[in-house]
C-alpha cells in the first residue's frame, strides 16, 4: 500500500509488540504503530488514533482480545482485527473468525504476520471498491426509476369535485374503461378501493395550502372494470390558474409482487450466503493451518534425523571400519540424506553457489544449532564454522545487513 499505515497493537508485553513491528518491517510495510494494554487506552485509540488495522493478543492481565474485538466491531467495523496469540486452539480460532476476527497468527509463527496483514488490507480495499460500485449502481437505478415512473403513465385530468375530465390511453388500459365511459361521468375516487379512500382524503388535507405544488407519489389500490385490483403509484399536480388537477397513475402491481418475492429471496440468499461465507472462511483457515502443520512435521523429521542419527553416522565413519562396513555406513547416510533433503533441494536450487559444506552448515543453522554443537556434529573447528557463516551471508546477499541468518534461512522453506 502506498500510504503509511496506522497499526494499533493491543499487547501487554512490549517485547512481543516489538517483534511484531520487526516482522512487519521485514515484510516491507510502511507504518506507524501504537501499543496499548488496557481497555480504556484501547477504546480511546479506536476513537482518536483511527487505526487502519488492529493486532491483538487474546489474553491480557486486565482485558481480553474478545472484548476488544467487540469494541472494535462497534467503533471501527471496517478495520481488520487480527489475533496474535501465544496459544490459541484451533476450535477457539475458528469461533473467533465466525464472530468477526479477520485472521489469527501464533506468536511462534510471526513469519505469517506480514502476509496476514497484507491480505486483510487488500480485502478492505476490495470491499471499499465494491461498495463504491454498488452505490453508483443504486444511484443509476434511482434515476432510471424516476424517469420510468413519470413517463408513459396513465394520466387523467379531474375537476375540483374529482370528476374525470380527460383520460389518456394508458388510463384506459389500466382502468378497463373507455374514455367515453368515464369522461365527465365518473369520479376518479370511484375506482379507488374503499379501504384506501381514507388515504386519499388524508393526503388532500395534508396538501392544504400547498395544493398547487406537485406531490410526491404515494401508493393506492384501484379496481378496474373487470374487478381486478391493481397497485398504482399516484402523483398530483394542479394546473396553474385552474381548479383542475393532473393525476398520473403508474401501475406497480407486478413490480410490487416481484419486489416482495425478490425481498423474500434476497433474505433467504443472504442467510445462505452468510452461512457459506463463514464456513468457507473457517475452511480456508483450517486448510492453511493443515499445510503449516505438514511443513512443521517435515521439519521435525529432518531435525530429528540430523540430531539423533547423522552425528553417530559421522562418528562411525571415523572409526577403524573395514571397506565393507564403511560401504554400508555410506549407503545408510546416502539414503537418509535423500529422505531429509527437501530443505537442501530448496536451498541448492535457489543458491547454486553454496558448497556442500556450506549447505551442511546452513542446514544446522536453520535447525538452531550453536557453533559448539556444529563442531561436534560435523567435526570442524569453531573458526571453520564462523568462516562458513561469513561465506553463506556473502553468497545470500545479506553480508552487510542486520538480518538474522537463521531467520533468513527459515524464510527459504516457508
Amino acid at each position: 500500500m502506498s500510504k503509511e499505515l496506522r497499526i494499533l497493537i493491543l499487547e501487554d508485553v512490549p517485547a512481543d509488540a516489538e517483534l511484531m513491528e520487526d516482522e512487519l518491517t521485514e515484510s516491507g510495510l510502511t507504518f506507524v504503530a501504537r501499543r496499548v494494554a488496557t481497555k480504556a487506552a484501547f477504546t480511546k485509540a479506536c476513537d482518536e488514533y483511527r487505526p487502519d488495522i488492529i493486532l491483538s493478543d487474546y489474553s491480557l492481565p486486565s482485558f481480553d482480545g474478545l472484548s476488544a474485538m467487540k469494541i472494535a466491531l462497534e467503533r471501527r467495523p471496517d478495520v481488520p482485527f487480527i489475533f496474535v496469540s501465544g496459544a490459541l486452539g484451533e476450535e477457539m480460532a475458528i469461533e473467533l473468525l465466525k464472530k468477526g476476527a479477520t485472521d489469527y497468527v501464533l506468536k511462534n509463527r510471526l513469519s505469517r504476520l506480514g502476509p496476514a496483514v497484507s491480505r486483510a488490507l487488500h480485502e478492505v480495499e476490495e470491499r471499499t471498491k465494491r461498495k463504491r460500485i454498488e452505490d453508483e449502481l443504486k444511484g443509476s437505478e434511482l434515476r432510471y426509476r424516476t424517469i420510468f415512473e413519470n413517463t408513459g403513465t396513465a394520466t387523467i385530468i379531474v375537476d375540483d369535485d374529482a370528476t374525470i375530465v380527460l383520460a389518456n390511453r394508458e388510463f384506459e388500459r389500466l382502468s378497463g374503461y373507455s374514455r367515453s365511459d368515464i369522461e365527465g361521468k365518473k369520479c376518479w375516487k370511484e375506482l379507488v378501493v374503499e379501504d384506501d379512500i381514507v388515504k386519499v382524503n388524508d393526503h388532500k388535507r395534508h396538501r392544504g395550502k400547498h395544493i398547487k405544488i406537485p406531490t410526491d407519489g404515494y401508493e393506492l389500490r384501484i379496481m378496474n372494470k373487470n374487478g381486478d385490483i391493481r397497485n398504482v403509484l399516484v402523483n398530483f399536480a394542479t394546473i396553474p390558474s385552474t381548479e383542475r388537477t393532473v393525476i398520473s397513475l403508474l401501475d406497480i402491481t407486478e413490480r410490487k409482487t416481484a419486489e416482495e418475492a425478490l425481498k423474500k429471496r434476497e433474505q433467504e440468499l443472504e442467510m445462505k450466503s452468510q452461512s457459506l461465507e463463514e464456513a468457507n472462511t473457517a475452511l480456508k483457515v483450517l486448510l492453511k493451518h493443515r499445510e503449516e502443520d505438514r511443513t512443521t512435521l517435515e521439519e521435525q523429521v529432518l531435525t530429528n534425523v540430523r540430531k539423533l542419527v547423522l552425528p553417530y553416522l559421522e562418528k562411525l565413519k571415523h572409526l577403524a571400519l573395514n571397506d565393507n562396513q564403511m560401504a554400508h555406513v555410506e549407503i545408510v547416510e546416502s539414503h537418509l540424506h535423500d529422505i531429509v533433503s527437501p530443505f537442501l533441494r530448496n536451498l541448492t536450487s535457489k543458491y547454486l553457489s553454496l558448497t556442500p559444506r556450506e549447505i551442511q552448515v546452513a542446514s544446522l543453522i536453520k535447525e538452531g544449532k550453536t557453533t559448539k554443537e556444529m563442531t561436534d556434529i560435523i567435526n570442524i573447528s569453531a573458526t571453520a564454522v564462523d568462516f562458513h557463516r561469513k561465506n553463506i551471508r556473502l553468497k545470500l546477499g545479506i553480508k552487510n545487513t542486520k538480518a538474522n541468518l537463521r531467520s533468513y534461512l527459515l524464510t527459504l522453506t516457508s
